[in-house]
């Protein structure tokens, strides 16, 4: 039904460009039989389209593509509608049959380039589609459009220098800004030179991903992560609260990493004084967790239990109950057979945050259990982010 209805819009759709197309055709002065032929041909290929025989249809329409130019515009539309029902390989006929014309106009090449550009993404062939854009941006026709396409293609390829590149020309053409995007490809880069274990230039990557966006929180998180490798405590330290500063939803991902950076400098007091700022400003339960656990430690379960059960009660969250029955299952063994319904809580709570994801796109609402710096559904750039309320942060 989908399918039909789609078909159905499609032809209703390129009739009444077709129509236009054909009034424009009598105001210019064209033959009465120019004008049959044309109406003939086309609505031929309608009617194939709409009884569901595409072949014999797209026969038709590459006709009419490869020899009238009155039907340049219906037929440009009929390709896109192709590929977007996924059938590209008709798409790429029909466009290709467009730029066959002779004494084709430029105007409307570079639009058929752009077209069919499109429909070899669509297909997977980013070689091919890569070369096309890069001729509309050498004889700057369509320069953004063709430009953006550059940018999604060299994402795939993780060709992050051309990405960058191809992104930052399309922020001065649009004046839309990329700096998030950029940010993230010198991230991208510095991550292959560690793999690399090139912290040296890996070093310069994240400086120019600051640089170009002095709010990246993955730049700062993976310059802390190279100090806390070296034992570089205390920058460290500095990294993780610049992310902080940065954006404050990412604190679940590094608060357990900033601890361990405080506690190998023997700073205790000042990891306490920090998290219970934290507190007071951020919502989630996260500093809580860390705090609970820092007191068990150093204090006692008694004394931690008791924080945290003060502060479930400002932000409950099944997390927090999992941590208070962890806190006390040394004193809730001792309670024999009825132990075993603190263990039956206990198992439920862990099942059901196993099937819960801990993080969504703040821009489609995209779900995941970890971390994804772009989304996979949207493409958007750190715009995954933890989850707030009872089941999550």
């Amino acid at each position: 039904m989908n399918s039909q209805f789609l078909w159905t819009s499609l032809a209703l759709l390129a009739g009444v460009l077709m129509g236009l197309y054909l009034a424009v055709i009598m105001r210019a002065g064209k033959t009465k039989r120019t004008f049959q032929q044309l109406n003939h041909r086309y609505f031929k290929g309608l009617n194939y389209l709409l009884n569901d025989e595409s072949d014999k249809a797209i026969d038709v329409f590459i006709q009419l593509a490869e020899t009238s130019q009155e039907t340049f515009e219906p037929q440009l539309a009929l390709g896109n509608l192709y590929r977007r029902k996924g059938e590209v390989d008709r798409a790429i006929k029909l466009h290709q049959a467009l730029i066959a014309q002779a004494e084709l106009p430029e105007r409307y090449r570079t639009r058929a380039l752009l077209a069919i550009g499109k429909d070899y993404m669509s297909a997977g062939l980013l070689d091919r589609a890569e070369v096309l854009f890069s001729e509309l941006v050498e004889i700057e026709a369509h320069t953004p459009e063709a430009l953006q396409s550059l940018v999604e293609i060299y994402q795939q390829e993780q060709d992050w220098l051309q990405a960058i590149k191809s992104a930052t020309r399309f922020q001065t053409a649009t004046q839309r800004n990329m700096q998030t995007s950029i940010g993230h490809y010198y991230c991208e880069l510095a991550e292959m030179s560690l793999q690399q274990d090139d912290i040296q230039q890996a070093e310069k990557y994240l400086a120019s991903a600051l640089r170009i966006d002095d709010v990246s929180v993955r730049a700062h998180l993976i310059t802390a992560r190279i100090h806390q490798d070296q034992q570089q405590w205390q920058q460290a330290i500095n990294a993780y609260q610049a992310a902080k500063q940065a954006d404050s939803a990412f604190i679940p991902l590094f608060i357990n990493d900033l601890a361990n950076c405080y506690l190998a400098l023997g700073e205790g007091e000042q990891l306490e004084a920090e998290l219970l700022k934290w507190i007071e400003t951020y919502r989630g339960v996260s500093p809580v967790l860390t705090l609970a656990s820092y007191y068990a430690k150093e204090k006692d379960e008694a004394f931690a239990t008791e924080f945290l059960t003060a502060q479930m009660n400002n932000r409950a969250s099944f997390k927090g109950l999992n941590a208070l029955i962890e806190l006390n299952e040394a004193e809730l063994s001792q309670l024999g057979d009825d132990f075993a319904y603190f263990n039956v809580l206990k198992d439920l709570i862990a099942k059901l945050l196993k099937n819960k994801p801990k993080l969504r796109c703040r821009k489609c609402g995209f779900g995941a259990k970890s971390l994804h710096w772009q989304c996979p559904s949207c493409k958007n750039w750190g715009v995954v982010k933890p989850i707030y309320g009872l089941e999550s942060e």
